[in-house]
């Protein structure tokens, strides 16, 4: 049985700015980041792209720097998609999920998707 719930009503909060199947979260130093959400029958999945192939510096060492970074994170993992740039994801159950709970989530994903991409590139792009 499919579950039925509307994630966009989940993300009524400060900072959060629907649009499409993307939320931009505002952060307090007004760097911003974008997650775009998945549903599926029992999940919604939480990604970022954390920075792009062409803006990273020392790219060589990317494997082992994103598998450090995912050993001290939690409820986001970090990925090189197919063209080399860096993908943060998470994921929440639909079961019993509250709009505090997601926004955790979100929020979490998109600030460790922001840091990670300071790290990488020094600027706030994506």
């Amino acid at each position: 049985m499919a579950m039925s719930t509307d994630w966009r009503r989940l993300c009524r909060g400060p900072g959060l700015t629907v649009e499409d199947d993307t939320v931009t979260v505002t952060f307090e130093n007004q760097r911003s980041h974008r997650v775009r959400i998945k549903e599926t029958e029992t999940t919604f999945e939480l990604h970022a792209l954390v920075a792009r192939a062409s803006n990273i510096a020392q790219p060589e060492s990317l494997p082992l720097r994103i598998w450090r970074h995912n050993r001290a994170a939690q409820l986001v993992g970090f990925r090189l998609d197919t063209r080399n740039s860096v993908r943060a994801e998470g994921w929440v159950a639909k079961a019993g999920l509250e709009a505090q709970e997601f926004q955790h989530v979100l929020r979490r994903v998109a600030a460790e998707s922001d840091r990670f991409e300071f790290i990488l590139t020094g600027k706030d792009t994506e």
